[in-house]
């Protein structure tokens, strides 16, 4: 019984979607962004590749998770600078060989609704990571400043 429908549309599994999480955990934790542990816990990963499209990956998270993610120049004159986490994530993600065990599930999962011609044209295009963020207890109403 499939839990989604046939719709185009590849959603990256549950235990690959954890370990995405994780990693950025250890980036959270890496660079003591952690005050009360609340980003820390908070941290939850859906990701899916529209038909022929990217990997669309939406980090829900704690609101300040943005701030720290792209810097910001506070009201009071104050800066936070940048931590880059969602370069560091694909760094990450490509290093440890999630990137690749994500491509080869969307590749397995082509194969088994288009024809292998067709499914070698399309993977033969090179895919790139978009980064959205769904904010947890307030709002950011920038962007995730990374296209991986």
């Amino acid at each position: 019984m499939a839990r989604y429908a046939n719709n185009g549309i590849f959603y990256v599994k549950y235990k690959t979607r954890v370990k995405i999480q994780k990693l950025l955990q250890s980036l959270i934790r890496e660079y003591d962004a952690i005050d009360t542990g609340a980003l820390y816990e908070s941290v939850r990963i859906n990701a899916e590749i529209p038909a022929l499209g990217e990997l669309n990956i939406q980090i829900n998270a704690m609101y300040y998770f943005g701030f720290l993610n792209n810097g910001a120049n506070l009201w009071n004159g104050g800066v936070i600078h940048s931590y880059d986490f969602c370069a560091k994530l694909t760094d990450l993600m490509n290093s440890s060989g999630v990137s690749a065990e994500i491509f080869d599930q969307y590749t397995e999962w082509m194969t088994q609704r288009y024809p292998l011609l067709q499914v070698a044209t399309i993977l033969g295009e090179k895919k790139s990571i978009i980064y959205t963020f769904n904010p947890i207890g307030g709002e950011f109403l920038g962007a995730l400043t990374f296209k991986g």
